[in-house]
């Protein structure tokens, strides 16, 4: 089965692409579509994952995934959240959102977060399906591990005593919030 995931993210893509052996995922890269962008204007992430799988089915007509995730700090009144991507601004890098974020949290006890990923799936008679998952940690006091994916340098799991930015991708996967979203949406492509 062969479906386009709309996200010109490599560090995304590549970490899809180990979780969904039985699935060909093409991007929009594959098409020709080097800027396929979308504007993530949405106020939650459903709305956006729905937008931008809309938006490259409407261009390649061909079953279309996307999905959206927030990182949601309860002392902040769940920001990040919608806008974890640009949240230090528009072209902001991973180390500009860890640094505004920390820089949030640094008077304040509660650090619980938890970070949440939505997919939407339109499959080939347009019908829109929808994922979630979910995993609860906390925001450490500074930047703990080597690999540098989003927050991942400052989130650790709850029950765990490492940030996911200590883990292998392997790890990551087997727990993560996107991992458990695209579980669920592999269990639905394979009953169906």
């Amino acid at each position: 089965m062969e479906i386009v995931f709309a996200t010109g993210n490599k560090d995304k893509v590549n970490q899809i692409k180990l979780m969904i052996d039985d699935i060909v995922l093409k991007t929009p890269e594959d098409y020709g579509l080097d800027d396929f962008e979308v504007v993530e204007d949405g106020d939650s992430l459903k709305k956006n994952s729905y937008k931008k799988a809309k938006a490259l089915n409407d261009i390649l007509d061909k079953p279309t995934i996307a999905d959206d995730t927030g990182l949601f700090v309860r002392s902040i009144d769940n920001r990040p959240g919608v806008k974890s991507h640009r949240y230090a601004g528009e072209d902001a890098s991973y180390k500009d959102n860890r640094d505004k974020l920390l820089n949030e949290l640094s008077d304040k006890n509660d650090r619980y977060a938890y970070f949440e990923t939505c997919i939407c799936y339109i499959d080939e008679e347009k019908n829109t399906h929808y994922f979630e998952g979910r995993l609860k940690g906390a925001i450490t006091l500074e930047e703990i591990g080597e690999y540098e994916f989003g927050y991942d340098q400052i989130f650790i799991p709850e029950g765990l005593n490492k940030t996911l930015g200590e883990m292998t991708k392997e790890e990551i996967n087997e727990i993560s919030h996107r991992a458990k979203a695209f579980n669920k949406f592999k269990e639905y492509i394979s009953e169906n």
